[in-house]
């Protein structure tokens, strides 16, 4: 993934180019456009996840131990069993996420939940990973360690886990205190 600053001086946008099409909205406006890249990033998230567990399994057929695939081991089905648990929970917020965007329901705080829940799902799935590969994990010559490495952008993207906490606690009280 490739990120970069950028820095506009002096720009003047005409009135036709107004975000929203109508002055003082277009703030508004940008921050509805992020419930669907958090959507985009959760579910980017969570393939990674799939990507990486199916890489520790294979690694873990072919892996020997003491004469036997290291995926005969009952530690490793632990990690393997509870990555897969994680990534199915995910993929079931996902479906429900996507399906209350196209209903057109305000979805800002199952986006933002959605988002938060895959992407630390994904850390911890990349981190068994590594951990099924063992020393081998921090080698460059194995996917793991790029998964391991490139997952961690994905809890920055679209807002941080921590931003995103507070945002969906902020709506909570707002929303209890409007019912109240």
């Amino acid at each position: 993934s490739h990120i970069a600053d950028i820095v506009l001086e002096d720009v003047h946008v005409g009135s036709q180019a107004l975000l929203g099409g109508e002055l003082g909205k277009g703030f508004a406006f940008a921050m509805m456009s992020l419930d669907n890249g958090r959507m985009s990033v959760g579910a980017a998230a969570t393939a990674y996840a799939r990507r990486a567990l199916d890489s520790a399994i294979r690694y873990a057929t072919e892996r020997k131990a003491f004469g036997e695939p290291i995926a005969n081991f009952q530690l490793i089905q632990q990690m393997l069993a509870q990555s897969e648990i994680e990534i199915y929970a995910a993929e079931c917020m996902m479906d429900d996420v996507t399906r209350r965007a196209d209903a057109g329901e305000n979805i800002l705080r199952k986006a933002a939940a959605f988002k938060v829940f895959a992407t630390e799902m994904c850390g911890r799935v990349v981190d068994a990973c590594v951990q099924i590969h063992g020393g081998a994990g921090y080698l460059a010559e194995y996917d793991a360690e790029r998964f391991f490495r490139d997952a961690r952008i994905y809890r920055i993207y679209e807002g941080t886990t921590q931003i995103l906490q507070l945002q969906i606690a902020k709506h909570m009280l707002r929303e209890f205190a409007a019912a109240n």
